[in-house]
């Protein structure tokens, strides 16, 4: 899972990002809202911890913007201000949680690893309503199981956008991380061909699951499955 702690005051975000590394979380530090931009429309995000008090675009605006482009990001409001005022406004600013400077590292881990299981099985309830039964991939045939329907057969390019949107899932996978899968580097590769085959992917798969959008686009991101759909257990993802 990747968390991302946007604070600030330099030795306080380093230590941060060392507890999640430490507990086994893919943590990143950003001193303000710009990278975090900057960051989210390059990454998958999975929970953000969030200071109040930033430099230039403040905590509470940032927070309810990620709630309106990234609705799936966890936010951890993590700040100095303790006052039940305060408290109100981030939660009314749709923070999933509000913690007060000073905090225990064992009580944010808590509180993190809660919300990002709490995130997950929303996630895949979600999902699920949509297809209520699980598709599968199998790696090393490069086939596609599809309940009630048909088995298809994908080409290299369509399996490694599939695994990629599997792996990030059940939030989207972004444009980046589909561009470098598929062996490119972001800087210079040539996003039409990551449109190609995201469009010839989008095609075989609705015309196997007939009609059911499989593949949807995550505005300002980049793409997101709408199912449940596993990795043959016996070959290793991407």
């Amino acid at each position: 899972m990747h968390v991302v702690v946007v604070e600030d005051h330099d030795d306080l975000r380093e230590e941060l990002v060392l507890h999640l590394d430490c507990a086994g979380y893919a943590a990143t530090g950003l001193p303000n809202g710009s990278t975090l931009d900057r960051h989210l429309h390059d990454h998958t995000c999975h929970l953000i911890v969030l200071d109040l008090g930033l430099p230039g675009e403040d905590g509470l605006s940032l927070c309810k913007r990620v709630r309106s482009m990234w609705p799936h990001i966890g936010v951890v409001l993590l700040t100095a201000r303790g006052l039940p005022h305060d408290r109100l406004l981030g939660l009314q600013n749709q923070a999933d949680a509000y913690l007060v400077k000073p905090t225990p590292p064992e009580e944010l881990l808590a509180v993190i690893a809660n919300l990002l299981g709490r995130l997950q099985r929303m996630g895949q309830s979600a999902v699920s309503t949509e297809c209520n039964t699980f598709w599968r991939f199998s790696p090393q045939t490069l086939q596609l199981t599809i309940p009630d329907g048909p088995v298809l057969t994908l080409t290299h390019n369509e399996s490694t956008l599939l695994q990629t949107l599997i792996r990030c899932g059940p939030g989207p996978a972004s444009r980046r991380e589909l561009v470098e899968a598929l062996g490119g580097s972001y800087l210079d590769f040539d996003e039409r061909r990551l449109e190609i085959g995201m469009s010839r992917l989008r095609r075989k798969l609705l015309t196997g699951s007939n009609g059911t959008e499989v593949i949807r686009a995550a505005r300002g991101v980049g793409y997101q499955l709408t199912i449940i759909c596993e990795l043959d257990q016996q070959t290793a993802p991407l």
